[in-house]
């Protein structure tokens, strides 16, 4: 009961998340890289699973600033929407991101829908299991921009 109570209140904040179950897809998916990040739906929502070394991890712990990137790609080999992140930590050290979504996949297409309507997402810091999480808003400014290039990709 007092974790029914606490949980909204511990939304926003820094947690470990041992209690979240990762599908069987992503696992496989997460097994098969050593360094990367993957975009997923997490409890009707999109959540943001970067796998890194354990040392890696603990200096992503201490954020400072986290910009955000879209950008429609229109290539015919490989229609796709790229989301740049990049991750400045207190210790001056910076760590980049790029995830591309296929604008030729339902599922993909899905996942950036459900962006746009989040007002935060989950990043997920993961290693053999997930070690941490950051809940990161979005502001209007980028849902806004993503909607537009979710809307020139799907026409």
């Amino acid at each position: 009961m007092l974790s029914l109570i606490l949980k909204p209140l511990l939304k926003n904040s820094n947690q470990t998340l041992e209690d979240i179950n990762l599908p069987p897809d992503t696992e496989i998916s997460l097994s098969l890289i050593e360094s990367g990040c993957i975009f997923v739906s997490l409890n009707k929502k999109a959540a943001l699973i970067i796998k890194s070394s354990l040392d890696e991890i603990k200096l992503l712990k201490n954020i400072n600033r986290i910009t955000l990137n879209f950008e429609l790609i229109e290539r015919p080999e490989f229609p796709s929407l790229g989301m740049h992140l990049e991750i400045n930590t207190v210790s001056n050290a910076s760590f980049k991101f790029e995830y591309f979504f296929s604008t030729e996949s339902m599922e993909e297409i899905d996942l950036l829908n459900k962006l746009k309507d989040q007002n935060y997402f989950d990043i997920l810091f993961f290693n053999t299991q997930i070690e941490y999480s950051k809940t990161i808003e979005l502001t209007e400014e980028e849902k806004s921009e993503l909607n537009s290039l979710i809307n020139k990709a799907t026409k």
